[in-house]
């Protein structure tokens, strides 16, 4: 199973102020292998950040693992 996330914050369709934002989120994967990275666009994928992974990290060679995860930018 390939690397899956999904955004929890903001909202879909949520009105974004310019200024500071925090991006939260988790993602999962499967056959063992442990999320090692994230990575957010939020200009449609012209340009990727890469986001801080939270909390523990799974045990290798789990048949799946989940992380938190939150991206701090600069929204114009």
């Amino acid at each position: 199973l390939p690397v899956q996330s999904a955004i929890t914050h903001p909202r879909p369709g949520a009105a974004v102020p310019a200024g500071d934002l925090t991006v939260k989120g988790y993602a999962w994967s499967g056959g063992g292998r442990g999320v090692v990275r994230v990575d957010v666009s939020l200009d449609g994928g012209q340009s990727w950040h890469v986001a801080r992974l939270l909390g523990e990290r799974p045990v290798p060679g789990r048949a799946w693992a989940w992380v938190l995860w939150e991206l701090e930018a600069a929204v114009a």
